[in-house]
């Protein structure tokens, strides 16, 4: 593997109805094997927590979840988020079945860091037909912005911070990292998270290259996308004047973790018939892309 090159599979032209299994859960706090066949310590799980879902992705402690918003349809940024009328944030999961309502975590999101509690865990309605979707939600004192939370389990409360994530104009994309000279505005989009940015650049009339790159031009993580296609329903131009489009991804939250200088991004992937999540996530030597679950939404 590429250390700082990974390869996507390309996006599949149809979702499965089926909701993914273990969504949106991250990361291990269960041992594992170094190269020189030694176990890693396992941190102490405090009693209060030992209940919690199990954690998967090694050195990054906590769970994916998502800002709602209140009614089904008013106004929203993002057409993946969760609706309900009393709970702040929602999680596509169902691994909360066996945790007490009522358990206090931590969730986070720019300038947001509040101790939460677990609503309910049940099918709630959600898609174009309120289709029966495991979910585990949760009560806040505020209001949480639509798109990427993350919650925290409490002994781990203080672990990451929420970067905000902001539209990068053309003219500050340091230079070496567009591949055109001068770059066309049409064909690119980017964003800023820290000292982190994102680009999609336009390389041919479906595809793109996302690049993630320092704030000195450094390319840390790059990637070709590709908007999907359906022969004889959908066969459209990639066109970044468009809110989105299927198989082409968008930054939707960054969070900065202890002794880290990337910050963990995620993605969302709109497709035909769903929306599919992706983080890319710092490891000690390179950035490492891991698909974290998808939902149905409507059939296309």
């Amino acid at each position: 593997m590429n250390k700082l090159k990974l390869s996507l599979p390309k996006p599949k032209t149809q979702l499965s109805i089926t909701l993914l299994s273990l969504l949106l859960m991250f990361p291990g706090l269960n041992s594992c094997t170094n190269g020189d066949n030694n176990p890693t310590q396992t941190p102490v799980i405090p009693e209060t927590e030992i209940d919690l879902p199990e954690q998967r992705f090694l050195d990054f402690p906590g769970w994916l979840g998502f800002g709602t918003k209140v009614q089904q349809n008013g106004a929203t940024k993002f057409p993946f988020s969760p609706t309900s009328g009393e709970a702040q944030i929602a999680m596509f999961s169902e691994q909360w079945s066996l945790v007490d309502p009522g358990t206090p975590l931590v969730a986070i999101a720019p300038g947001i860091r509040e101790e939460v509690t677990l609503r309910r865990w049940q099918n709630e309605p959600y898609g174009c037909n309120d289709s029966p979707t495991p979910m585990a939600t949760f009560n806040a004192s505020q209001t949480f912005p639509e798109g990427a939370v993350w919650v925290l389990p409490p002994s781990q409360g203080d672990a990451a911070t929420a970067l905000p994530l902001e539209t990068l104009p053309i003219d500050r994309i340091p230079e070496g990292v567009l591949r055109r000279d001068p770059p066309d505005p049409k064909q690119i989009k980017a964003w800023e998270a820290g000292e982190t940015i994102i680009v999609l650049e336009q390389t041919s009339e479906k595809t793109a290259l996302l690049t993630v790159a320092d704030n000195a031009g450094t390319a840390l993580y790059t990637n070709p996308v590709e908007v999907s296609s359906i022969t004889g329903s959908y066969e459209e131009p990639l066109d970044f004047s468009q809110r989105s489009q299927p198989g082409i991804p968008q930054p939707i939250g960054a969070f900065q973790f202890q002794n880290n200088a990337v910050p963990l991004l995620v993605f969302w992937r709109p497709s035909f018939e769903g929306h599919s999540f992706e983080a890319l996530v710092p490891r000690s030597d390179r950035l490492e892309l891991v698909d974290v679950g998808s939902v149905y939404y409507c059939a296309f």
